[in-house]
């Protein structure tokens, strides 16, 4: 069935949350703005806040001082496991996805990134280091991806980077803070690092190992929650 026009806001919003351009408790913009940007009627706009609500992403108040506005924490952690039960299948696929794309601009960038854009990654990955929430951290993680991405100088793998991390967010990003930030960091860095030496095949692997290490983490934290981790689809006989 083909997506409809609310179906495409919701994704859309869901993917602004997501990313970390609203997080929990932000109050959405206003319906004209939203509607204007996402080139939609108000009523279709609506029916997409609708949905939106009756599936926890955000919360709506009544009155002249209500609006829109996205669920607290805790909220966000069910909407995900909600969201993963009926999609744990994909996961397997996202990863592959991300591990082809993200390793090519890795590569680009180490060919590519001049001495602006390997300051603006280290700035990044050191952020990361300071104490932050989940939320903090995941807008950190899309910086320092993002930054990668841009120094490769390809803006339509770039484009397709940020769309496999618009379907799904990993709940990594929500619990095992400690973990993730001893073996995340530690991967961001060796990224950064052969990065720096230009070393197009060692970036190239280093973002291997990294989106192994996520996928690794993503699982245990599906197990976690009670949801079976989806095995690699197996290659079809020929």
């Amino acid at each position: 069935m083909p997506e409809t026009a609310s179906d495409s806001a919701v994704r859309f919003l869901r993917a602004m949350i997501f990313s970390g351009e609203l997080g929990p408790g932000d109050k959405l913009p206003p319906e004209r703005d939203l509607g204007a940007r996402l080139g939609i009627s108000r009523m279709t706009l609506r029916l997409a806040l609708k949905a939106l609500e009756s599936t926890g992403y955000i919360v709506t108040t009544r009155g002249s001082h209500g609006g829109s506005r996205v669920a607290d924490a805790d909220s966000l952690v069910q909407c995900w496991n909600q969201w993963m039960r009926l999609h744990a299948q994909e996961l397997a696929d996202i990863f592959e996805f991300r591990t082809t794309v993200e390793a090519r601009l890795a590569a680009l960038a180490a060919e590519r990134r001049t001495e602006q854009d390997l300051l603006t990654m280290q700035r990044a990955v050191a952020k990361e280091r300071r104490p932050q929430d989940w939320s903090s951290l995941f807008r950190t993680d899309i910086d320092i991806h993002r930054s990668i991405a841009r120094a490769a100088r390809s803006p339509r793998l770039e484009r397709a980077m940020l769309s496999s991390r618009e379907e799904f967010f990993a709940p990594v990003d929500l619990a095992r803070l400690e973990e993730r930030e001893h073996q995340v960091h530690a991967s961001h860095n060796a990224i950064l690092e052969a990065i720096r030496r230009q070393d197009a095949a060692a970036a190239e692997e280093q973002m291997r190992g990294h989106i192994l290490i996520i996928r690794t983490l993503t699982d245990r934290a599906l197990e976690a929650s009670g949801i079976a981790p989806a095995a690699a689809p197996s290659p079809s006989l020929r």
